[in-house]
């Protein structure tokens, strides 16, 4: 159960623009950039970059609660970005800087790459995609 909710959290930080929408989508799907069908920690921690860039909403190098106002007013979603953030805050400001972000360990490719060698399969993927998929079906 540890090893799903380190999944899950890593996966949170990984989030996409619309935070809102984070249920349901692919959280490896802009990572392969070479279109090989495998995603290289190099591939994944551009891409957690490029995420980063998506996130921060009014351009001020950090990821915030400002970023997504109606988000963090929410619920289970407003935990989910809670958790987002403070996942990677060293700090414990509450915003989560581009540093931080990519200074973080990366949980979520860790936690997929199933037989330690640095490169995720498609199977490692879809793998990891179901365990996620699961653990979100029982929280709710």
């Amino acid at each position: 159960m540890m090893r799903l909710s380190l999944l899950v959290l890593g996966l949170a930080v990984l989030a996409t623009p619309a935070l809102a929408q984070m249920r349901g989508q692919d959280p490896f799907a802009d990572a392969d950039t070479n279109r090989d069908g495998q995603i290289t920690l190099a591939e994944y921690q551009a891409s957690r970059a490029a995420r980063f860039d998506r996130l921060d909403r009014d351009r001020d190098g950090v990821i915030g609660k400002t970023d997504f106002p109606r988000v963090a007013l929410r619920g289970e979603r407003g935990e989910d970005l809670e958790r987002m953030i403070s996942a990677a805050d060293r700090n414990r400001d509450g915003a989560l800087t581009r540093e931080e972000l990519l200074a973080s360990p990366p949980v979520a490719f860790a936690m997929a790459d199933a037989n330690d060698d640095g490169v995720l399969t498609a199977a490692e993927m879809a793998s990891a995609k179901a365990r996620l998929q699961q653990m979100r079906s029982a929280r709710r």
